[in-house]
């Protein structure tokens, strides 16, 4: 836990050094839980998190992120379900390691793995006991994720749409698995595409002109 906290910190004084990139986001999540009975997106939580980059090719770069985020299910009181409510929460720190292609003009798409420590579990309901860390809910979380992000503003606002779903269940016997939906607006203290045009700048080295007048001195 200590080494979690550890890198949120860390990651955006990552983004500063040489040849990195890094930044703040926030936003929302919408979940559900395959497995529970209950279908749909209904579940709405928080989402944010710092991230740092690295660009290894032109169009290429691997992101880390550090992150907190909110998922779960919810099912709302109808006639249907015989005015039953259920709230399913889960409070989780996630680490998403991700590989970013900008081979599209203002735009990336991100495919990559995330590891997450549930920090707690809480249900509730109006027939149910609101019960907390339920020793079936598994205390890790391993899940993959992709992604879509647009920016503008000279690549310092990024909007962010991430898909993600559980590797495992997250219950011990119970075969549960989340899928999230989040949204983010993301803002790049310093992107890495400024180290590419500082790299290039460099490069450009003075033109030798020779200009022949015809004479022979």
């Amino acid at each position: 836990m200590r080494t979690l906290i550890f890198l949120f910190l860390l990651a955006p004084i990552i983004g500063f050094s040489q040849g990195f990139g890094g930044g703040l986001y926030g936003g929302i999540s919408t979940s559900q839980v395959t497995g529970d009975g209950i279908g749909g997106f209904n579940k709405v939580g928080g989402w944010a998190g710092a991230f740092t980059d690295y660009r290894f090719t032109p169009r290429s770069t691997l992101q880390l992120e550090v992150s907190f985020i909110q998922k779960g299910s919810r099912q709302a009181p109808t006639v249907k379900n015989d005015g039953i409510l259920y709230v399913h929460n889960q409070n989780i720190l996630e680490i998403p390691v991700l590989y970013k292609w900008y081979g599209i003009r203002n735009m990336s798409i991100e495919l990559g793995l995330q590891a997450g420590i549930i920090l707690n579990t809480v249900e509730r309901g109006n027939t149910i006991p609101t019960t907390t860390n339920n020793p079936l809910f598994r205390t890790a979380e391993f899940s993959g994720a992709a992604g879509l992000s647009y920016y503008f503003w000279k690549g310092k606002i990024e909007v962010n749409a991430r898909y993600s779903n559980s590797l495992m269940s997250i219950k011990t016997r119970d075969f549960w698995m989340n899928h999230v939906f989040a949204f983010s607006v993301r803002f790049w203290f310093k992107t890495t595409l400024d180290r590419d045009k500082i790299e290039a700048t460099k490069k450009k080295g003075p033109i030798d002109l020779k200009i022949d007048t015809g004479s022979e001195d």
